[in-house]
């Protein structure tokens, strides 16, 4: 299988499955002689392109959109639900067009396998192909779009192509979708390998610091931190204003180690995205998540790491002034190190199964 490619399909929906699949991509590339093609939202690429500028022309990129995922009301992390409707119609319109130059480019190459995550597109790319068709997830937007109350017509498309899958690889915090029943294999969280090197140098220029990010496809206008006197990392999109003597630092998008950042930090605040949520545990990080109504994965994923002992929580509206000194009580009445430890990178796990 050597010299053949891979291709993936990264969601076009934030930059967490795009960072994941990078880890992937990465450690395929430095063990295997393996070509990737890979398939995402321009923002998403051209992101993955600094990140894996070392193998050269082993990667080939296609700007396009994989999925809509989720949208957000301006300037909040709640769901649009009448803009999320009227993208997914437009969207699902498009879909044979997008299938057929996709299968248009690959038919003549030798393709191994199609890798999804977990874009409807490339699954009816592998399908055509007649290659090994594998998902690799946290959840399908079945059960976000059902929780939302979204319309049947657009969660039976979206079942009927997942069916389609010949194996679905299942993260840890995977939402249960009982009725999808394609074979399974389960393995827990991933990410980036960190750069201990680097994780020390940031550390040693910027002091005690805290990571706060909203993930890149939400857009908050202010929050304001009190009682801390070290550094803020801010990712894109949050307005950061702080009292005391704390210094913010705002990390541009194009900034392609931002795990790093936050594994030299002393606290992460963050949406419960996935990719956000595995950076954290694997790097031992003291965890704050923020609650949002109307998100199946982030309240499923909240609930289950605070009974885990790996996490504490606070709402959104508390984000308009975060007291860190009561943020401090609050991790360390409930994070449980010990916990934490048993988390290792299972990316290994990953190209196994592939």
């Amino acid at each position: 299988m050597n010299n053949q490619y891979l291709a993936f399909y990264a969601s076009s929906h934030g930059f967490g499955h795009m960072t994941r699949c990078l880890a992937i991509i990465e450690k395929i590339l430095e063990t295997t002689d393996h070509l990737i093609y890979l398939a995402s939202g321009v923002y998403q690429n051209s992101f993955a392109r600094v990140y894996l500028a070392r193998f050269g022309d082993r990667v080939t990129y296609r700007d396009i959109r994989t999925e809509v995922g989720l949208v957000n009301k301006d300037n909040s992390l709640q769901v649009d639900i009448p803009r999320l409707e009227h993208e997914l119609t437009d969207f699902m319109a498009g879909w044979d067009t997008a299938v057929a130059a996709e299968v248009a480019i690959l038919r003549d190459l030798p393709v191994a396998c199609v890798i999804s995550d977990i874009s409807v597109i490339g699954i009816q790319v592998g399908e055509q192909l007649g290659v090994r068709n594998i998902g690799i997830a946290n959840f399908t937007w079945c059960e976000q779009y059902e929780f939302l109350g979204l319309s049947e017509t657009f969660i039976a498309r979206f079942r009927e192509v997942y069916a389609k899958l010949d194996l679905l690889i299942e993260y840890d915090l995977m939402l249960p979708a009982p009725e999808l029943t394609v074979p399974r294999k389960q393995i827990g969280f991933i990410c980036r390998r960190f750069d201990p090197d680097r994780i020390a140098a940031i550390k040693a220029q910027y002091g005690p610091s805290i990571f706060i990010t909203c993930g890149k496809s939400a857009s908050l206008l202010n929050i304001q931190i009190a009682n801390w006197n070290g550094t803020i990392f801010a990712t894109s999109g949050i307005n950061i204003t702080a009292t005391g003597n704390a210094t913010v630092v705002q990390l541009p998008v194009e900034t392609f180690d931002t795990h790093n950042y936050l594994a030299a930090s002393d606290i992460v605040i963050a949406k419960a995205g996935w990719g956000t949520i595995s950076e954290a545990l694997l790097s031992k990080r003291n965890l704050v998540l923020i609650d949002r109504e109307g998100v199946l994965e982030d309240t499923e994923n909240i609930e289950e790491l605070k009974l885990r002992g790996v996490a504490v929580s606070i709402e959104e509206t508390d984000l308009a002034r975060i007291d860190m000194q009561a943020i401090t009580d609050l991790v360390a009445d409930n994070i449980i190190r010990e916990n934490l430890d048993a988390y290792e990178n299972a990316v290994g796990d990953i190209i196994r199964a592939l």
